[in-house]
């Protein structure tokens, strides 16, 4: 039985992080996508390593992608020792997507404005792109740059991610300033950059929320062992364990993307289990 158990957990996994690679593939593409729609054509640098890139890429005429991609890299090889290998990873597969896509995109596009209003720009495409970095951060890595650097940094200072952001994205507007010698174009970047953190902001807040999760199932037992197996569940999905006599489950997650996981393992033991999701304020 161990040895089937042990299989499952293996294959799930395995489906586990192919799924997280597609999100992160995902939110790539989509924080693409709104870049060259919506930032790029407008010349607004909202901060971060591609805002640099954007500076950078109207004083050399080198490609946004490819500016990006080569500060990325030290970046990576130092947030890679700090943040550990598998986030290392992924991160590295999202700065390429981003990085080719982008340059992909603004050859197709050839810098047309599809939408004139800066303003409408501004704060659709903050939001995209705050929704997008929030998708990658959720599947377990960053989109690189600025990313990395704030997670560093969060490391050692005890601020809101959101308000990291903002520091750090304040400089690159102030190079933007100094190089555009457009401040109207810098009030719009401050609208992107805002509409960008506090997309953030939101969706981190609700990825962390607790959960209690309600179990009901004849084989219980068995899923007990293997949650309790799985060291991705003692250490980090679920912090209390209850079994009654009644075929009832208890278990209180650590945040809400935990919780696809632990259905897809509960499933795999019982097809046939009752799973209900509330809301917990447990720490």
């Amino acid at each position: 039985m161990k040895n089937i158990v042990t299989i499952n957990l293996s294959r799930e996994r395995v489906i586990a992080e192919l799924i997280s690679y597609g999100w992160v593939f995902f939110g790539s593409f989509i924080l693409s996508i709104a870049y060259v729609l919506f930032i790029i054509p407008h010349s607004l640098v909202p901060g971060g390593i591609l805002g640099l890139s954007i500076v950078t890429n109207e004083l050399t005429s080198l490609s946004i992608g490819m500016v990006a991609l080569a500060v990325n890299i030290p970046l990576l090889l130092w947030g890679t020792k700090v943040l550990g290998r598998k986030v290392g990873i992924k991160t590295a597969f999202s700065m390429i997507l981003v990085s080719l896509f982008i340059d992909l995109f603004s050859i197709v596009t050839n810098g047309k404005i599809y939408i004139d209003d800066v303003l409408v720009s501004s704060l659709f495409g903050g939001v995209i792109i705050g929704v997008a970095v929030a998708i990658v951060m959720n599947a377990g890595a960053t989109t690189g740059g600025n990313d990395i650097l704030v997670r560093i940094i969060a490391t050692k200072i005890k601020l809101p991610y959101s308000q990291l952001i903002l520091v750090i994205d304040g400089a690159v507007i102030l190079l933007g300033i100094f190089v555009f010698e457009d401040f109207t174009m810098a009030a719009y970047s401050i609208i992107a950059i805002i509409a960008i953190s506090k997309t953030i902001d939101y969706y981190i807040k609700k990825s962390v929320q607790n959960r209690t999760v309600f179990v009901f199932s004849s084989k219980n037992l068995l899923i007990q062992e293997a949650l309790l197996m799985n060291e991705n569940s003692t250490d980090s999905i679920l912090k209390l364990i209850h079994h009654d006599s009644n075929d009832k489950l208890i278990l209180i997650t650590k945040n809400n993307k935990k919780i696809a996981p632990l259905e897809g393992l509960i499933y795999s033991i019982d097809p046939h289990a009752t799973i209900t999701v509330l809301e917990s304020n447990s720490n």
